[in-house]
């Protein structure tokens, strides 16, 4: 009988044990930190981000209009200016695009192991080609709606790194400018189809916003209304207008966002 006691006593104790060992265990489970599911963003997405931002900027420059003078001298005068600073926007555009090419020939193979679809890679491809085809041929507005048709891939591009909530701002500007630029040339169908893009991105970066962005939030969700409203009335001085204000606020909103140093 004493046999038997000391013999369940042992079992009990070892039970017990292994029940301390395997609670231990699962608290350091439970404790070990999760590991981010954020990746550093490669430098050369980075890079062609800012070389479209680049080209933009460099094509708003451009004046395809011969300003109107109030005499012959100057208004030779203005022109020659004009051309000059004309022709070293297009040079810059030119080198730019030059350098996107390079970028993404050694984006191609990281972006490509990280998991990106064929369809996003050949999407990617055709339209940097579209806009050193469209940059050949001087035409300011194809630069701009291309060089935006580049930046459209950048968000999803950035997705195969990071789930952060910047990468809905970066769609919505894709779309506004989108509208910006077509705008001019009355692109209406595509502009409204933009517009139904906006409302579903916004929706779903509205619900990660922090309380400190309420305000500016609201701002900009009453541009989207405004420039709803505009797109309606297929006026492309207004829209344009309207658009440059949704790209404003969609900047301030964007800065609430950025991480507090």
């Amino acid at each position: 009988m004493r046999k038997f006691i000391k013999l369940l006593s042992a079992l009990l104790i070892i039970a017990l044990i292994f029940n301390m060992t395997g609670c231990k265990k699962q608290d350091k489970a439970q404790k070990k930190p999760q590991t981010s599911q954020k990746t550093e963003i490669p430098k050369e997405l980075t890079k062609i981000e800012k070389d479209i931002e680049k080209i933009i900027s460099e094509a708003k420059k451009i004046k395809e209009k011969p300003s109107s003078t109030s005499s012959k001298k100057d208004s030779d005068k203005d022109k020659k200016k004009e051309t000059s600073t004309n022709e070293k926007s297009w040079k810059e555009i030119e080198k730019t695009v030059k350098d996107i090419h390079s970028n993404w020939n050694s984006l191609n193979p990281i972006v490509t192991k990280k998991g990106a679809k064929l369809n996003l890679i050949n999407s990617m491809s055709a339209a940097i080609n579209d806009l050193t085809l469209v940059a050949n041929k001087k035409s300011k507005i194809d630069v701009l709606i291309y060089a935006n048709g580049v930046y459209k891939y950048i968000p999803e591009l950035e997705g195969l790194f990071s789930t952060d909530p910047s990468l809905d701002i970066k769609k919505l500007k894709f779309y506004g400018q989108d509208i910006d630029f077509k705008s001019e040339i009355q692109k209406w169908d595509e502009i409204s189809k933009d517009l139904m893009d906006i409302n579903s991105t916004w929706q779903t970066l509205k619900v990660k916003l922090p309380k400190e962005a309420k305000s500016t939030a609201e701002k900009f969700e009453v541009s989207i209304s405004e420039l709803q409203k505009t797109v309606k009335s297929q006026n492309k001085v207004l829209t344009k207008v309207k658009a440059e204000v949704f790209l404003k606020n969609l900047k301030s909103l964007e800065k609430v966002l950025e991480p507090k140093k």
